[in-house]
């Protein structure tokens, strides 16, 4: 019985594991170490729109994520600079998704073979609550 509470409250404390990933960030967390420098995080949306707050690498910069780093499914970016870039000190940027059909979820995920590489294969489902 007391495994059970303890199950239980463990698993009402910290969540429940594939949970994990769907609390508005997706982290770069192949490497630990990367995940507080390397993430994309969801701001405030409205009307079809997702904004995005993307850090990568700090303010030393690092190599440079660009749009097709991440795969975005039901929606298209429209400002999306490529940010990071070794000695850039430009390490976030606020990237806008336009939402294709605003009764669906945006789906977020690491796209490339490098970018999956370095940051795992990690994704994230915004549900239409968020950018409605």
């Amino acid at each position: 019985m007391k495994k059970v509470l303890l199950t239980l409250s463990m698993t009402l404390f910290i969540g429940h594991y594939l949970a994990a990933q769907n609390h508005g960030i997706l982290w770069c967390d192949k490497n630990p170490a990367k995940k507080a420098t390397n993430n994309v995080v969801t701001q405030r949306s409205t009307n079809g729109i997702l904004n995005l707050q993307v850090n990568w690498e700090g303010k030393t910069g690092g190599s440079t994520f660009a749009p097709q780093n991440l795969a975005i499914t039901n929606g298209t970016c429209q400002t999306c600079k490529p940010l990071g870039a070794i000695g850039k000190n430009q390490p976030r940027e606020l990237w806008t998704i336009k939402v294709t059909d605003v009764t669906k979820p945006v789906t977020l995920a690491w796209n490339t073979p490098g970018t999956k590489g370095y940051c795992g294969d990690g994704s994230l489902v915004i549900p239409p609550a968020v950018f409605k």
